[in-house]
């Protein structure tokens, strides 16, 4: 009788144990979950901070300014998303080595600026800058 119980003792277990992958399919669920969020939202809300130290833009460059309502300059003179697009393209064909700065007032939306770096990109531009406000009270 002995050896019959030695058997059931004996047995190889024959089933998986699956609760670990469960545990790690949920964890990386919820990581998907918390992330998604960020993907899906790529435009921010940012006021471009004033830094201390900065490199003044080249003497001879395209200056493009977006106004806090949305408005667009283009040297000075107002131009309209469609216009700046194909006057940088003009330009762009003129002088290859074309640079640009663009300007953003603080309370402007990061996607209208993304918006105009893109038009700007598209009509061939590869040399882009971006220009700041110095802190006052800094040192230069």
């Amino acid at each position: 009788m002995s050896s019959v119980a030695e058997q059931d003792d004996e047995e190889m277990i024959s089933g998986i144990n699956i609760t670990p992958m469960v545990d790690i399919t949920l964890v990386l669920l919820i990581i998907f979950m918390a992330t998604a969020h960020m993907i899906m939202h790529r435009a921010m809300n940012l006021s471009l901070p004033k830094v201390t130290n900065s490199d003044e833009a080249p003497t001879r460059t395209i200056q493009i300014t977006l106004l806090a309502d949305k408005s667009l300059k283009l040297n000075g003179a107002i131009t309209t998303q469609q216009d700046l697009g194909y006057n940088l393209g003009q330009m762009s064909r003129l002088d290859p080595s074309l640079k640009v700065t663009i300007m953003a007032d603080s309370r402007v939306d990061w996607g209208d600026v993304a918006s105009v770096l893109d038009i700007a990109r598209g009509a061939g531009i590869t040399h882009i800058a971006t220009e700041v406000e110095r802190k006052t009270g800094s040192k230069p």
